[in-house]
């Protein structure tokens, strides 16, 4: 590695620099630099930041140090904003200690994942993390990798994108040793590529509501099966792969997924036999002990878990958290997913419990071994395998060696005997494993090998092991791993010189630790695999036979610097790997390697009647040996050269390698932080093993071998420009970038090989950049001493000018106080001077007052004297005058009274007289019986009127009870509705919700008034209900009062008719007269028995509606049947037009609902905004006017024919026609796609609700047999007009999603309106501009108003738009906000808060204030960056600001937040805290769901009435709609 020179090393280290030593527990701790000596010797003295009480002293050699170019001073700490960069390679300082302290502090900040160049590092969290919801897939879907967070996604997504561009296979590595989390990021990437929707992509399939394609779910459902039968629990991890596994993922030419295709490596295959303490066998067979029904358990032989041999050794057999009877279930729908039947599973399950019975086979005897015939757990295997009893326990116990003269039969000890049936048991279950492999991967790869374009594949493979004892699995997985590294390190190899070529730099090739002599000692003709199959083809070979072959073969040169023996063991030998040394236990390796099955047992398996036993092991041997070869023949196996576990191995590596060679490969690197799976819980050294194992540090030595730092022109720039002068670099200049970086590293650094200028980028040498912040820090110091020096001098002068300012304002208060007292005394005199002449005057004037005053009340005295002796004598005299008038009225009064009494007693006598002389003739014309006809008349005329008159108010007695029946239902509803609102209100209240002022004012001010609005409103009806109520209560008695006054009248001329009659029974016609007395009683009664019929008659003529079809024989209702009255022909025509699909059907289907919607601006009133619904409809109202235009004509039409149906009694064919109908609107609204579609969405909203609301005003039928079938159809057609607007809406919606999916970042979070706050992208001197301006989203609102107006929709619809808009820009832009990185700051939080107010004036301005709401979660985002976060007590007022925000999202803020140059960097302290909030936190959510699902509140009916279609100007040609209407309009009666 090419290092600075050492003066300029030295230099680094000044003081209270950091650097790192090396520790045994922690692997590295930091110090801080106290002292610095340097001369011939170096002395660096140094404090350590944990315990202040320990010293480091650094001595060494001057000239040693110049010899090693520094290598052995401390590695140098990075400043504090860099130690939790997501990338690696972008710290100062890449060293080992940097990288370690790097992904410890992520790791404490809850972040598990970290880029090193191209390799993404993943830590187990050992817990559950909100990172892989659908809504974080769709974030990173079509992303650059370096635009979001860290994530396995991002990888997933490059290589996705690779593929695409480049039209090359790729391949994804993932490894990691046991527990690190292989398994889990390998399914999340093939969730990911299953369930991600590619949006840019040209001719992909578009995901259903579920996400997935049938071939994507039967990917997925390949892990739980995959899991169940290839993973086991062990100390390390609870779901430990027990298989090394390649799935290659194939896309088409569109880049749809059309299949898959599965790999497997190294089944571990001893643990189906034996599992160490702690640990359990594959997970199927738990799962099948436990979620098997009782029934087949019972058929099977199937007990618990621990009464079998093969699970219960280790005592072991739960995991926590884990029900296996569930996990069998998912394994169950897992397996029909990919094609395998229920019978299929059974038989499966039957030769798994096959194998478990063959475990408990107790195999006795010392010197040969036993079984017994009627040991019943023989019996039940053999049963279930369908093999012979007999034959099976024969060869269990038994061997037979072929010579060539004859066949030896010997007996085998119990020992060996077990060995027998543990190899029968693996040779199934692996045979079961490879069958069950192909099965999956016949039913997901392609059928067509030609439509597979490209691929991608995962491979998920053991990471290096190292344990205590290593045998021949650990030797075969570290071969793996010594391949893929060797790979690994050519690949970052390449990457780097076809970079170096690509920018056409000077350069030389790269030294890096080749392990090429490690491989070929395994694997060379004759390397250690081919020496063991050497040794297990040998009838007498041994494990230390093979051991010895291994010291004498590469204990000489040129393989002993990798391979070792062992001071103190000859069984065993040592392998230096490229991560560590690692020594192997020979004893076993030869069964391992030959893992032989006796040619008896295959025969036997081979000729069971379990036909699917014999299926399987026939597919896996023409699978592995070839569709040719002759595998029925037990003699011709045995002549047959069986391979070797390990040529296999060695052999499917091989492929493996060439098939990742001729792909694009993206590495993951798992990390297992901690031994004990503890959650969150960080061991440094166990981690550092870890990156040496996987090969990060080796990486990064690679890196630094060459040219580690590469700066863009731009960003180089944008870091160091201000170490040249100004004039060089200001804006206004326009100087170039390049020849700008030239300046600035020809005026600081020496040396040519210190960095190299490419094309487009600058490569620094390792340690170069920290030299370069050195520089820039210093400027820096400069530059503020300078800026310090000045703003000094500017607080200086201003302090003096206050303070001379200051003493001249005292100095003129002063002269102010003086003059102010002199004025005061001259005040003081002239007041003196008039107060003294006031007095004099008053005293003068007050002594003449008095004398004044006496004269007069003199001059009164006197006067009154002299008018009461006047007085007096008046009076005298008024007193006679009185008495005398008295008297004289007196006289005068007695005279007159006696002149009347006499004058009116002579009238009364002539009077008398008079009146005898008129009663005799009165008596004599009574007697007259014309006279009394006449009378007889009158009284009639008379009861006739009052009958009339009592029938009227009868009538209008009972209108007035139906009025007050339904005044009382509305007044109840009213109560009701009331009720429920003073509920809602008591429950809202800020008092008893215990909210305090500010989340009550926050959260519920608009409903509030709202609600108070909505309650006021009801109080003031239900007040007026009840007054109307009142006054028809009043009414009514009034109306009761005149009834009974009538009925008075008229029994009392009935008693006065009675009584004449008695009066004249003596005189002569008597007879005659009582006859025409009852003839009128007669007539009385049939006027009061007439009179009601003739009032119904009248009412229901004035009904033209209320008349139905009469119901025929056989049940219809049609033609000359029907209700009303029209003519006949023009009833069968229009009851055949209404049938005709081929006519009416299809001109509506096909004309009217496609062809009859135009472009809005060419209306005539598309301009109609909210204020003129109202006048539209008062126009189209009056004489026949249509309503709104043209717009909702086809509503109109369709509700024509369906009435007229439903009148006519096709009751069945109205409901197909308008179901059709339906189902054409939809169909027609799903073809219509661009910026045509959002118009036909609103065009059909607006008239499906227009023709809901004609359904709801059809009026009333007479029979209630027909109208009860009516309602029924109605009932279905209002829920299906309702379903097609929910539909329409949320299609609305979608629409409008992608169009503001385009414009909302851009215009919320990027554009810039705020002057004088500009926020620079990543530090930037100058910011790109935003796509799209708050301007352009403000437009396209109003555009949407315009749009909604133009159509006529609901208020509440209207508002229902505009909140879905508001929200979708509130979560999408807040979702952007939490994955950018690099991009949130306080300035871009002031931008962002500024284009939020923009949109919230628009909806006050609209009157749409609730849905500002929907910005609550964006407003508190841009609330927080904006706060302090320097202390504990921040975090907790920004916990206590942003309440609406999960930890999670706080977490996730702080994390992203970009800190400016001149801002202090959160501590790490802080970011801890934040994030162990978050983990122990319920509420884990970190994005917003950002899904189409709307939920559409459906409007009130609108205020409709139908109206005559003739005077409507069709600008389509329909000769039928327009025939029907012409025959509706040219009859009265419909």
């Amino acid at each position: 590695m090419v290092t600075p020179p050492l003066p300029q090393q030295l230099d680094l280290y000044s003081k209270d620099t950091k650097v790192w030593f090396a520790d045994d527990k922690e692997g590295w701790v930091s110090a801080s630099c106290l002292t610095k000596q340097v001369g011939d010797k170096v002395t660096l003295v140094f404090q350590n930041d944990e315990d202040p009480t320990k010293e480091h002293v650094y001595e060494a050699v001057y000239k040693d140090l110049e010899k090693n170019n520094g290598s052995t001073l401390p590695p140098l700490r990075n400043p504090v904003k860099l130690e939790s960069t997501d990338d690696l390679t972008s710290l100062s300082y890449l060293n080992e200690p940097s990288v370690l302290h790097t992904i410890r502090t992520r790791y404490d900040q809850k972040i598990i994942y970290t880029y090193s160049g191209i390799v993404l590092i993943a830590a187990n969290p050992f817990a559950r993390v909100s990172l892989y919801d659908p809504e974080i897939i769709q974030q990173y879907s079509g992303s650059r990798r370096g635009d979001l967070d860290p994530h396995l996604f991002a990888i997933a997504e490059d290589a996705y994108r690779c593929m695409i561009r480049q039209q090359q296979n790729q391949t994804i590595i993932v490894s990691g040793e046991s527990g690190a989390g292989k398994t889990v990021s390998a399914k999340y990437i093939m969730r990911y590529f299953a369930t991600a929707d590619d949006k840019e992509a040209t001719g992909k399939v578009a995901k259903t509501n579920e996400g997935m394609t049938e071939v994507e779910e039967q990917i997925l459902a390949t892990n739980p099966i995959m899991e169940a039968f290839g993973n086991a629990k062990t100390t390390r991890n609870d779901n430990s792969s027990r298989f090394g596994k390649y799935i290659e993922i194939q896309f088409d030419k569109e880049c749809n997924i059309i299949g898959a295709k599965i790999k497997t490596y190294l089944l571990e295959r001893s643990r189906l036999i034996y599992q160490p303490e702690t640990e359990r066998n594959y997970h199927i067979f738990y799962q099948l002990c436990s979620g098997l029904p009782a029934k087949e358990r019972g058929e099977l032989g199937l007990k618990n878990w621990t009464d079998y041999h093969y699970l219960n050794q280790s005592g072991t057999g739960i995991i926590p958290g884990v029900d296996d009877a569930e996990e069998f279930d998912l394994t169950q729908e897992s397996l029909a997913k990919v094609g395998i039947v229920k019978e299929t599973q059974a038989q499966l399950f039957q030769l798994l419990a096959a194998l478990l019975h063959m475990g408990n086979i107790d195999i006795t005897g010392r010197g040969d071994a036993m079984i017994a015939e009627d040991d019943a757990s023989l019996l039940l295997a053999t049963k279930l395998l369908g093999i012979k009893t007999s034959e099976f326990r024969k060869w269990i116990v038994r061997r037979q060696i072929t010579t060539r003269s004859e066949k030896i039969v010997t007996n085998l000890s119990p020992t060996q005997a077990q060995v027998v049936r543990d190899s029968v048991a693996k040779y199934i279950y692996s045979a079961l494993f490879d069958w069950l492999v192909n099965i999956v991967n016949d039913t997901l790869s392609s059928s067509s090998s030609e439509s597979v374009a490209t691929f991608i594949g995962v491979l998920d493979i053991y990471g290096f092991e190292h344990f205590k004892k290593n045998s021949f699995e650990q030797f075969c997985i570290n071969y793996a791993n010594e391949k893929l590294q060797q790979q690994f390190n050519q690949h970052v190899f390449k990457l780097e010189q076809e970079e170096y070529v690509r920018e056409e730099i000077n350069w030389k090739f790269i030294d890096f630790s080749d392990n090429q002599k490690c491989i070929e000692m395994i694997e060379a003709k004759m390397g250690i695999l081919s020496l063991l199959d050497e040794e297990s083809r040998l009838p007498s070979g041994t494990d230390q036979a093979f051991c010895n072959k291994l010291y004498q073969t590469f204990g000489a040169a040129p393989y002993q610097d990798y391979f070792k023996k062992p001071r103190f063991s000859n069984n065993s030998f040592t392998v230096v790997h490229y991560a560590h040394d690692v020594q192997y236990e020979a004893e076993g390796f030869m069964d391992k390697n030959k893992d032989a099955v006796p040619d008896e047992h295959l025969a036997l398996l081979q000729g069971a009647e379990f036909n699917f036993l014999v299926d399987m092991i026939q597919d896996n041997n023409n699978s592995s040996s070839g569709s040719d070869s002759p595998t029925n023949s037990p003699k011709r196996l045995s002549l047959v050269k069986k391979p070797t576990l390990g040529s296999i191995f060695k052999l499917s590596l091989i492929n493996l390698m060439d098939t990742i060679g001729q792909t694009n490969v993206h590495y993951i690197r798992c990390i297992k932080p901690n031994e004990a799976k503890a959650a969150w819980e960080f061991e440094p050294n166990m981690v550092l093993a870890q990156l040496r194992a996987c090969g990060v540090l080796e990486t990064i030595r690679i890196s630094c071998s060459g040219y580690p730092t590469r700066w863009t022109f731009e960003d180089f720039v944008d870091r160091y420009y201000v170490l040249v002068p100004s004039d060089q670099w200001h804006p206004k200049g326009k100087a170039d970038e390049r020849k700008l970086c030239g300046a600035i590293l020809d005026t600081h650094v020496t040396g040519e090989d210190r960095y190299q200028i490419g094309l487009t980028k600058i490569f620094f040498r390792a340690g170069q950049l920290a030299y370069m912040e050195k520089l820039r820090t210093d400027r820096w110091a400069e530059v503020a001493i300078v800026i310090q020096k000045n703003a000094r001098r500017y607080i200086a002068r201003q302090r003096y000018k206050k303070i001379q300012a200051f003493i001249i304002k005292i100095q003129q208060v002063a002269r102010k106080k003086h003059g102010q007292a002199s004025l005061q005394r001259l005040r003081e005199y002239k007041a003196a001077t008039v107060i003294q002449s006031y007095w004099r005057m008053h005293v003068i004037r007050k002594a003449f007052l008095e004398r004044r005053a006496f004269i007069i009340k003199l001059q009164t005295v006197a006067r009154s004297l002299v008018a009461k002796k006047q007085f007096k004598v008046a009076q005298q005299h008024k007193a006679a005058t009185q008495i005398q008038r008295m008297i004289r009225g007196w006289m005068v009064r007695r005279l007159y009274q006696t002149k009347r009494h006499f004058i009116i007693r002579i009238q009364s006598s002539i009077r008398r007289r008079q009146a005898r002389k008129q009663l005799v003739v009165i008596k004599a014309e009574a007697r007259s019986v014309s006279h009394f006809k006449e009378v007889s008349y009158k009284l009639e005329t008379r009861v006739v009127e009052l009958t009339q008159s009592l029938n009227r108010q009868k009538e209008e007695k009972g209108q007035l009870k139906v009025k007050a029946t339904e005044l009382e239902s509305l007044v109840r509803n009213w109560i009701e509705r009331y009720d429920k609102l003073d509920e809602r209100a008591n429950q809202l209240d800020p008092s008893s919700a215990g909210l305090d002022d500010t989340s009550a004012t926050t959260d519920n001010a608009g409903n509030w008034k709202q609600w108070n609005t909505e309650r006021e409103g009801l109080e003031q009806e239900y007040v007026s209900s009840l007054n109307k109520i009142k006054h028809q209560d009043k009414e009514i008695e009034r109306l009761r009062d005149e009834l009974t006054k009538q009925k008075t009248e008229m029994t009392k001329l009935r008693d006065t008719s009675q009584m004449a009659v008695q009066s004249l029974s003596g005189v002569p016609n008597v007879t005659e007269l009582k006859s025409q007395i009852a003839a009128l009683k007669t007539q009385l009664s049939h006027t009061l028995n007439r009179q009601p019929h003739r009032m119904i008659k009248q009412q229901s003529s004035a009904d033209p509606y209320s008349g139905t079809a009469l119901s025929q024989p056989d049940g219809k209702q049609q033609g000359s049947n029907m209700n009303f009255d029209i003519d006949l022909q023009v009833a069968q025509e229009l009851h055949s037009l209404l049938l005709d699909e081929q006519t009416l059907h299809k001109e509506i289907y096909e004309s009217l609902i496609r062809l009859s919607i135009t472009d809005p601006t060419t209306r005539g009133n598309s301009g109609a905004t909210d204020g003129d619904d109202s006048s539209a409809k008062q126009e189209a109202s009056q004489d026949g006017q249509p309503i709104a235009g043209h717009i909702h004509f086809p509503a109109h039409v369709i509700d024509l024919c369906l009435t007229l149906m439903w009148k006519l009694g096709d009751l069945a064919e109205s409901e197909q026609f308008i179901f059709s109908t339906i189902d054409v609107i939809r169909k027609h609204c799903q073809e219509q796609s661009g910026d045509d579609a959002l118009a036909v969405y609103l065009y059909w909203l607006t008239n499906s609700h227009e023709l809901l609301s004609l359904i709801y005003i059809t009026e009333s039928f007479k029979t209630s047999t027909h109208q009860h079938a009516v309602d029924q159809v109605a009932n279905k057609v209002k829920y299906e007009l309702q379903r097609l607007q929910v539909d329409l809406f949320g299609q609305v919606m979608k629409g409008i999603h992608i169009k503001l999916n385009k414009m909302a970042i851009p215009a919320v979070i990027e554009s810039q309106s705020l002057p004088g706050f500009l926020a620079t992208d990543s530090g930037r001197m100058f910011s790109n501009q935003a796509a799209f301006t708050m301007d352009d989203l403000v437009q396209y609102f109003d555009h949407m108003m315009t749009l909604l107006g133009h159509y006529q929709l609901e208020t509440s619809t209207k508002e229902q738009v505009v909140n879905e808009m508001v929200k979708y820009i509130g979560v999408s832009c807040f979702n952007d906000m939490l994955v950018r990185r690099n991009y949130n700051s306080w300035k871009r939080a002031m931008q962002i808060q500024y284009n939020l107010v923009q949109l919230e004036d628009w909806c006050k301005e609209k009157d749409i204030p609730d849905a500002i709401l929907e910005l609550e979660y964006l407003t508190q985002a841009t609330k927080l960056l904006q706060l302090k976060k320097t202390s504990l007590d921040d975090i907790q007022i920004i916990y206590d600001v942003c309440w609406t925000l999960s930890p999670t999202q706080i977490q996730k803020l702080m994390q992203n937040y970009h800190v400016a140059e001149y801002e202090e960097p959160i501590s790490h302290e802080i970011l801890r805290s934040i994030a162990t909030k978050a983990t122990s936190h319920d509420n884990k959510q970190l994005l917003l769901d950002t899904s189409d699902h709307t939920i559409f509140e459906l409007p009130d009916s609108r205020s409709v009435a139908r109206y005559s279609l003739a005077t409507v100007d069709l600008k389509l040609d329909l000769p039928h709609v327009q025939r029907l209407v012409v025959l509706v309009s040219n009859e009265k009666n419909l």
